[in-house]
């Protein structure tokens, strides 16, 4: 749609009759079946460390929510100062704690799952392309 990734005229084409773009949709498939083997995998032992992959995501989330607050704290200066600095502070130390609770929990597999995540992340932007928006 707006002209990125790999092969966009490829995976934008909508089918005709089902005004679906069938090639993302069998792409989408495909990456869908490899998290599902990555989830199975886990509990069927198939990896030498276990990657929960359901419970893990929540360090790079709560990681996220930190610049977040931050910007509510130095730009949102009609709210009072309870809920501009006191609340999101609040919050920032909750996500501190949540990323410590994952660690503590989870050891070595949270440096794993970041460093899958890392890959991940650099493959999406190296195809990202430089798209126009339509």
């Amino acid at each position: 749609v707006r002209n990125q990734g790999p092969n966009p005229k490829m995976f934008s084409q909508v089918d005709d009759i089902t005004d679906m773009p069938t090639n993302s949709a069998a792409f989408g498939l495909v990456l869908v079946g490899f998290w599902l083997t990555v989830w199975y995998g886990n509990f069927a032992g198939w990896w030498p460390i276990f990657l929960d992959v359901s419970e893990l995501p929540i360090v790079t989330m709560y990681a996220v929510y930190i610049p977040i607050f931050i910007w509510m704290m130095k730009s949102m200066k009609e709210l009072s100062t309870f809920k501009r600095i006191v609340m999101p502070a609040i919050a920032i130390a909750g996500s501190l704690f949540m990323i410590y609770a994952a660690f503590l929990s989870h050891g070595k597999a949270v440096i794993a799952y970041l460093v899958l995540f890392a890959i991940i992340m650099a493959i999406g932007f190296a195809v990202r392309g430089n798209g126009t928006k339509e």
